[in-house]
């Protein structure tokens, strides 16, 4: 059997803070047992899912399974979306979740039980979703990134910026980090710049959806459509603490957007630049950290083929 007719599982062990090294022997059974032929590699921190991405598409490879979470996923997806052999629409995406916040199967209605997982794979339905360029600033040279799910500016950055050092740490251990962040972050004045608007407002947090949840199953772009015409651009203006505590619930079911310190538009792209802040502000995409602004994010059209139930 040739490497186009097989899928190439690009496995990250640490994903899920470490679940999947403990579930791979399942995971690599299941496939077997459902007759999915594949091969398969091990990331490590010096060869990531996007240099794995694009040496198996060199290789041949034309179906790969994406076994981890949402920042490995979102490595891959560089890797397909850099790579010269083929158009990105030639490389077929199957997602087996065991990650932490598995958000962008959410969307996709991807089941997380790895034999349901492993059938929607078996099964090969496809549709072709879009993707996002970021850009932002690190050093004053330009970092660019594509992003599957969505794209943040405020609070999920600095969150994630914070957390980098506790990732190791597991799960509590993050939880106790977003918390401290939660009465440490300071508000930035940010311009954002929309395709038929500016707004110019103190900001808890902007982002630009692909999918529609974020944060471990917060609602955070709930009229996000991945194969849509622009981005649902979300913005939490003026929160304060208590607002965050008090609308909690809000955020899960996606209504928050309805509040008054709220807002919500449909953009292609959006240039976000700080006004005024305390310390720097960055950007993040699919839970990667970016650098500082100005910051970019355009929308690139139906380049993405993910299997879907």
């Amino acid at each position: 059997m040739s490497q186009s007719q097989k899928w190439f599982a690009i496995v990250n062990p640490a994903s899920g803070f470490g679940k999947v090294r403990k579930e791979w022997r399942e995971i690599s059974q299941e496939l077997t047992k459902q007759e999915v032929p594949f091969d398969f590699e091990f990331t490590t921190p010096e060869c990531k899912g996007d240099m794995l991405a694009l040496k198996s598409i060199a290789q041949g490879y034309r179906k790969l399974i994406c076994v981890g979470g949402d920042g490995h996923l979102h490595d891959i997806i560089n890797g397909v979306m850099t790579q010269t052999q083929v158009p990105s629409t030639d490389i077929t995406l199957g997602m087996i979740s065991q990650g932490t916040g598995n958000d962008w199967i959410k969307t996709n209605g991807i089941p997380k039980n790895i034999q349901k997982a492993v059938a929607v794979i078996k099964q090969g339905k496809t549709y072709i979703q879009n993707a996002g360029l970021a850009q932002s600033y690190r050093d004053g040279q330009p970092v660019t990134r594509y992003f599957h799910n969505f794209a943040g500016v405020g609070f999920d950055a600095y969150v994630v910026q914070n957390t980098i050092s506790s990732k190791g740490y597991g799960q509590i251990a993050y939880l106790l980090v977003m918390l401290r962040c939660l009465f440490t972050y300071q508000k930035p004045v940010l311009r954002i710049t929309l395709d038929d608007r500016v707004i110019e407002t103190s900001t808890y947090l902007t982002l630009s959806g692909i999918g529609k949840y974020g944060g471990g199953g917060m609602k955070l772009t709930p009229d996000a459509k991945p194969d849509g015409d622009a981005f649902n651009v979300s913005l939490a203006k003026d929160f304060s603490k208590f607002d965050v505590f008090k609308y909690i619930g809000k955020l899960y079911d996606g209504s928050f957007i309805h509040l008054d310190k709220a807002e919500a538009h449909m953009s292609k792209h959006i240039r976000i630049e700080v006004i005024s802040s305390q310390e720097e502000v960055y950007m993040e995409a699919d839970g990667d950290v970016m650098g500082t602004g100005p910051f970019d994010i355009s929308l690139v059209p139906h380049v993405l083929r993910v299997v879907i139930p």
